[in-house]
């Protein structure tokens, strides 16, 4: 009976999150679905993806959360980096210019830039939603690589 307990609980814990590709960056996160179920994530492309891959990155993904009414809006960017090049790229009087480390493995970085602030009224859902992705996209235990 307990075993069984455990195991529904367990599931009905897993069934709540949702993994939300990363990719070109060779990751997954795992967030509440209510959060998940808002995002979307494409390549970098433009100026500042241009000077990021001359930086050395070997990918770089843009987040967005799209809300239930209105446009959408950049939750996150996910860089990876050789660990070299990421940290060469630090100058300890200035804001880290690809995010902050979350994963270090392999030689190779995994960093955030996440929001600053939310765009959404944080009395509503979406406001909610990117109040408490904020605190969760900078857990290392909510990444797994991707082969």
């Amino acid at each position: 009976m307990c075993v069984g307990l455990v195991f529904f609980t367990v599931s009905s814990a897993e069934a709540q999150n949702r993994q939300v590709s990363l990719e070109p960056v060779p990751y997954v996160i795992t967030l509440p679905v209510e959060i998940a179920d808002h995002l979307s994530a494409q390549a970098m492309s433009g100026n500042w993806a241009d000077q990021v891959m001359s930086a050395g990155a070997k990918a770089a993904t843009v987040v967005f959360y799209t809300p239930d009414e209105g446009p959408r809006a950049i939750l996150m960017i996910v860089y990876l980096f050789p660990q070299d090049k990421f940290d060469a790229a630090q100058n300890p009087d200035e804001p880290p210019p690809f995010g902050r480390d979350v994963l270090r493995q392999n030689g190779m970085v995994m960093s955030i830039a996440g929001p600053q602030d939310t765009v959404f009224d944080p009395d509503t859902a979406d406001g909610q939603n990117v109040i408490a992705a904020n605190g969760l996209i900078y857990e290392p235990g909510n990444y797994e690589r991707t082969p």
